[in-house]
């Protein structure tokens, strides 16, 4: 018969798997590349020092720390005021570029210090702690390592270390880390550096020659070769007048310097793509569709970095409602928007569908664009010369002339879209060697094309008749007796 209590009770469990055995009660960290070597986490910062990868972690981080924050209401106007002044009164920018080093590592712990502040206990500072002082118990849970407890750690007290993962499991609790994913090619390619320089060193100059009678003895010989490396410093040497050195052209060396370009460029690759998922906004010969893609795939990383550095956040404002004994509110959230470029694009289609005659009400303009009460006024009546066009118009010409106002207003609106592609076209004509290489061009210049922007215009376009036409309906549904 089923017992109630083994529906909560786990089951598969650490302390009862068959292929687990504790060592000092702690979990060691399961990445391949620290097991391999024999090292701790630490090893990953030596990898942040190559200047390809600084540069991919600087951008994926800028990319979050653009991003506008913000905080939900919760209700009560008292606590929300000064969550508000504690997170604009701590260094965001910081902290989030610390949380993201979770990103990096696989996990990040970051010490919280409280104060009291008006009969309530917050924040005062956030700081990241170094990642190989902590290590993760049978349990999952995060211990701290000391001189006391080295191996198996510390127990932690409540409410002082937030933690930040990707990509952590059951299995393994310490994340997985983008910088494991680049640790070998950031080393193999300081590795093809030094081959290169020695190579260029080597063979990236004229070979000097020296020329001596045969019947030189051991030290003449020795003399001349002395006389020659100080000639590749001084360009002057001084030699006996029966013998000479000469000046030889090594043959074919692009060909092996080429080689070592490619292997560096091949390492870079693999960076870009462990840390920022593409390659194409790295490269130079990328064309301007594949960066396009490659800057969505950005933005898809973007999102989950900012998910990452909400739960976070979001972790604190759960504990100061703990510790503060709020629980009967409603949880604010952080959130992280992209505000210009969402009212930007909200704001146009907006003016399109105005021009078109569509009127929007005072309670749409607050939703959208957050204004505040008293902010605006629609005074009734009021509307542009071209709404005005269109109401105006006699009832039986209203849905003829509706369209033909579409029609004008799309191809007014499409007309510079269509322009850049006719000059896109002409410039592959004016370069053209022959029809057949014309031909050629424009296969290679479709993909490169954007038709997103005239889609849009189109899609717009049909909403506007689709609006019309309903309300012609309902015009005339209203018209009958």
């Amino acid at each position: 018969m089923m017992k109630k209590q083994d529906l909560v009770n786990v089951i598969a469990s650490r302390a009862r798997a068959i292929d687990y055995w504790a060592t000092g009660h702690y979990l060691p960290n399961p990445d391949p590349v620290l097991k391999k070597m024999g090292r701790d986490i630490s090893a990953y910062r030596e990898v942040l020092a190559d200047s390809f990868v600084a540069g991919c972690v600087r951008r994926r981080k800028a990319a979050v720390k653009a991003l506008e924050w913000r905080l939900t209401p919760s209700g009560n106007q008292a606590f929300d005021e000064a969550l508000e002044a504690v997170f604009t009164g701590l260094p965001l920018s910081n902290i989030m570029g610390q949380i993201l080093d979770a990103s990096l590592f696989g996990y990040q712990a970051l010490e919280v210090c409280w104060r009291h502040l008006n009969n309530q206990w917050l924040p005062q500072t956030i700081e990241g702690r170094p990642q190989e002082w902590f290590v993760f118990d049978e349990d999952n849970q995060l211990r701290l390592r000391t001189r006391d407890a080295y191996l198996e750690g510390q127990a932690l007290p409540p409410y002082r270390m937030l933690l930040a993962t990707q990509n952590a499991s059951y299995t393994n609790p310490y994340g997985q880390g983008d910088l494991s994913l680049c640790f070998w090619a950031s080393t193999f390619k300081k590795g093809g550096f030094k081959f290169w320089l020695e190579f260029t060193e080597k063979y990236g100059s004229p070979w000097l020659v020296g020329k001596h009678p045969r019947q030189a003895t051991y030290n003449e010989t020795e003399e001349l070769l002395d006389s020659m490396e100080k000639m590749l410093g001084t360009a002057v040497a001084a030699i006996p007048d029966d013998s000479s050195i000469g000046l030889i052209e090594g043959a074919d060396k692009s060909g092996s310097s080429e080689a070592f370009d490619s292997f560096i460029k091949y390492c870079k690759s693999e960076i870009a793509i462990a840390i920022l998922g593409q390659n194409q906004t790295t490269e130079a010969e990328a064309n301007r569709a594949s960066a396009t893609a490659g800057l969505d795939v950005l933005e898809a990383i973007r999102a989950d970095d900012a998910t990452l550095v909400e739960g976070v956040f979001n972790q604190l404002i759960d504990w100061i409602i703990e510790i503060n004994d709020k629980q009967g509110i409603t949880p604010p959230r952080f959130e992280l928007y992209e505000q210009e470029a969402l009212d930007l694009q909200q704001a146009e289609r907006d003016v399109k569908l105005a021009g078109l005659g569509v009127q929007f009400s005072e309670q749409y303009l607050k939703r959208i664009y957050n204004f505040e009460e008293g902010d605006i006024s629609l005074q009734a009546g009021q509307k542009s010369e071209k709404s005005a066009k269109v109401v105006e118009l006699h009832e039986h010409d209203k849905p003829q002339l509706i369209a033909e106002r579409i029609l004008e207003q799309l191809e007014v609106e499409g007309e510079d879209l269509v322009d850049n592609w006719l000059q896109a076209v002409k410039d592959k004509l004016s370069q053209a060697e022959s029809l057949e290489d014309f031909r050629n061009q424009l296969d290679s210049l479709i993909p490169e094309l954007s038709f997103a922007e005239y889609g849009e215009l189109l899609a717009l376009g049909s909403t506007v008749a689709e609006l019309a036409g309903r309300q012609s309906v309902v015009e005339e549904t209203r018209a009958k007796p």
